[in-house]
């Protein structure tokens, strides 16, 4: 098993199998059954208390006939109003919508109950002169209300489904986020990158002594910021962009006076939330596909701006890498790309894309686009740029 096999296996979601699917199906038909049971002889119950202390005849056949056809015929409508719930949830961001289509739904609901309830009570001798009209008129306030109480307590059990999907998921990320620390500093401690390193410091203390310091005082950074912001999943950008210079003025030492970087992000975006360690698996493809692979001189261009709605980050590079190797299918750095893709994929759902595509002439460019998402205006950048 190669290590990106392992690292995905330890990403699958589990999934029922359709012998454990039909088992829960099951499960929540008898629980729904065994409720709507318990309501009815509940009712039941409790019309034979007022019978017996008006000293009037129980009829028992034909109280529990009523009874339980009454509340079966509520329980009928279970799968409807479990479906509504699901697709219109009575919250902050769909109430307006939800809530007019809830009363439609029960509306409809009470009628067609008491359209079947009154055939069926006909058919065994009972409530004779009663008419669909006349029960509607009745009881169509308490039977909505008896509805309603059915879906808030659909409601109440759908979200606590969410909220342990979402507990699920938040510890699925820090998952990742570990994953994601031990991966940038395991590619950045690589002994090849540490042996250019710091061979390159050796060489300049021969000669500049001040440039060897500070490429020095640049690696012991980066080491200690890639092991900072523990359990946090986003970081603002300007933190994520000053992560990222430690990055490339390390990688200057090895490319020298032919690397150029161009950064161009609007200062509106700075303060908004990125996924922490998005910035450098980027980079590592452009520079270790792009750049490597380039004989001459070669940039690299990191872009941010608004777009659409969202935050659009973008980086280019001049090489002539190609596509096999970088994003879409990795060799050599896949697995640090695609823990980015599902980390994206866990943070914003559906609400965020990562694309590549390369450029006609040479080159090749990387686009990320997520959800706008301003940190609190209390919080301070903490990672200091670089000059």
């Amino acid at each position: 098993m190669t290590p990106q096999t392992r690292a995905e296996s330890t990403i699958t979601t589990p999934r029922l199998t359709l012998s454990e699917s039909r088992r829960a199906i099951v499960a929540q038909v008898l629980l729904a059954f065994a409720a709507w049971t318990f309501l009815a002889a509940l009712s039941s119950s409790q019309t034979v208390v007022y019978l017996m202390q008006r000293g009037q005849p129980i009829y028992w056949r034909e109280m529990l006939t009523g009874r339980f056809a009454d509340w079966y015929t509520c329980a009928l409508f279970t799968p409807l109003l479990f479906l509504l719930t699901r697709r219109y949830p009575i919250d902050r961001r769909s109430w307006r919508v939800s809530l007019p289509v809830t009363l439609a739904v029960t509306s409809v609901c009470v009628v067609l109950k008491y359209s079947l309830l009154v055939s069926i009570e006909h058919a065994f001798g009972l409530n004779t002169q009663s008419t669909i009209g006349s029960e509607l008129i009745r009881n169509f306030a308490n039977e909505s209300m008896a509805f309603w109480a059915v879906i808030g307590i659909l409601h109440a059990l759908e979200f606590n489904r969410r909220f342990r999907e979402r507990e699920k998921a938040e510890a699925d990320l820090r998952v990742r986020l570990s994953e994601a620390q031990l991966e940038a500093l395991r590619s950045q401690i690589h002994p090849h990158f540490l042996f250019n390193t710091l061979h390159a410091i050796s060489t300049l203390m021969h000669r500049d002594v001040d440039a060897a310091d500070t490429m020095l005082t640049r690696l012991s950074d980066l080491l200690r910021l890639t092991l900072k912001h523990r359990g946090a999943n986003e970081i603002t950008l300007e933190e994520e962009l000053a992560l990222a210079a430690h990055y490339l003025e390390i990688m200057r030492v090895r490319f020298g006076d032919r690397l150029s970087v161009a950064e161009d992000v609007a200062p509106e975006v700075m303060p908004m939330l990125v996924p922490q360690f998005l910035l450098q698996p980027l980079l590592e493809n452009a520079l270790e596909h792009g750049v490597a692979g380039t004989a001459g001189p070669a940039a690299v261009r990191i872009h941010a701006a608004e777009s659409a709605g969202h935050l659009e980050i973008t980086v280019t590079d001049s090489g002539r890498g190609s596509m096999e190797t970088s994003l879409l299918g990795g060799r050599r750095h896949g697995l640090g790309l695609a823990n980015t893709r599902l980390r994206l994929e866990q943070l914003y759902g559906a609400d965020q894309s990562i694309s590549l595509e390369k450029l006609p002439d040479a080159g090749t460019v990387v686009t990320v686009r997520l959800p706008l998402r301003r940190a609190p205006s209390q919080r301070r950048a903490v990672v200091p740029s670089v000059a």
